[in-house]
């Protein structure tokens, strides 16, 4: 399915479901905030294949530039959803501000082995540690999630964020050119930056997986949230939507190196190199162990630790589950 094809057929005025029974209409139109990265695959298998069309839905995508951006509008709204890949601390963050708007209904991220983040300098330069990078700039993405685990890696290597390291906010479509033009010393990138870079030998890896070893493995800092009051108000829908991504995430899981190809057209990647990006780990919230809420609530932590928030958020007070929210 072309992509052309998808937007037009996605742009229009929203369908509604009779109920039968007297009961509001459920919507069929669902709107999914989106971040062009690694993570958010599981969407883009999803509408190439027509996931969606099978449960009888119309997706909408509505591309976003930064973390921050796609959770403002899930909680104002704008958007009834996003796709895994959502920023899994920020959403922590404004369920503790403004409890009861939204809910986690999947996780996304990495281990050391296949990371979902790395921290890359430019071909050439003389950086090669994380002590090395006092007195640079350090790109990153957009937002408190970024910034925050930015500090904690820094802090581990004995430097503070602004006094010893100037942090840079960049969308993911500048970061790469940031690095190659000096406008940054340094990237904390994340898929598929750290294999765009690579392969166009823009810059060199000096840290794998930088998230991972210094927070906690695996490392979810993705998430696909939920507007609770879209949710409650249509919750035969979500259990659609949440059908079409299980079916996708099972695809995926199922075989990764065909899965690839739909990082291409969505992301920055083209085919080749969506073929050599790494396929991160996902799950859905239902299927979460106790070793998933254990690195969640870890990654939370530093939250609290960096005074983010005042006080401590719990990991299993944002999870959303289908039909039924607990």
């Amino acid at each position: 399915m072309m992509l052309g094809v998808v937007a037009a057929a996605l742009i229009g005025i929203s369908l509604m479901k009779d109920g039968g029974d007297g009961a509001r209409p459920e919507k069929t139109r669902v709107r999914i905030g989106d971040l062009p990265v690694s993570v958010s695959l599981p969407l883009y298998v999803a509408l190439e294949k027509g996931y969606f069309e099978d449960e009888g839905l119309e997706a909408e995508r509505v591309k976003f530039e930064a973390p921050n951006q796609i959770v403002d509008a899930l909680m104002a709204g704008t958007v009834d959803l996003t796709s895994p890949g959502g920023a899994m601390g920020i959403m922590g963050v404004a369920n503790f501000k403004n409890p009861g708007k939204i809910k986690i209904y999947a996780a996304s991220g990495g281990t050391v082995e296949t990371p979902f983040d790395s921290i890359l300098v430019k071909t050439g330069s003389p950086i090669a540690t994380v002590p090395d990078l006092k007195g640079k700039r350090l790109g990153i993405l957009p937002g408190i999630q970024w910034r925050t685990i930015a500090r904690h890696i820094l802090a581990q290597s004995g430097l503070l964020a602004e006094k010893d390291v100037t942090i840079v906010e960049l969308s993911p479509a500048l970061q790469a050119q940031a690095l190659a033009s000096g406008d940054v010393d340094a990237l904390l990138g994340v898929e598929p930056i750290p294999t765009i870079v690579k392969a166009k030998k823009i810059g060199k890896e000096i840290v794998h997986g930088a998230a991972e070893r210094a927070i906690v493995e695996p490392f979810y800092p993705g998430a696909g949230g939920v507007n609770l009051a879209f949710a409650k108000e249509n919750p035969e829908t979500m259990r659609k939507v949440m059908a079409v991504f299980e079916r996708a995430i099972k695809d995926i899981e199922a075989n990764p190196l065909a899965a690839q190809r739909y990082l291409a057209g969505y992301t920055a990647l083209d085919a080749s190199l969506a073929a050599q990006t790494p396929v991160p780990i996902f799950k859905m919230a239902k299927d979460f162990d106790g070793a998933d809420i254990a690195a969640i609530q870890k990654f939370y932590d530093i939250f609290g630790t960096y005074k983010v928030i005042d006080g401590a958020m719990d990991a299993r007070d944002i999870l959303y589950h289908a039909p039924g929210i607990r």
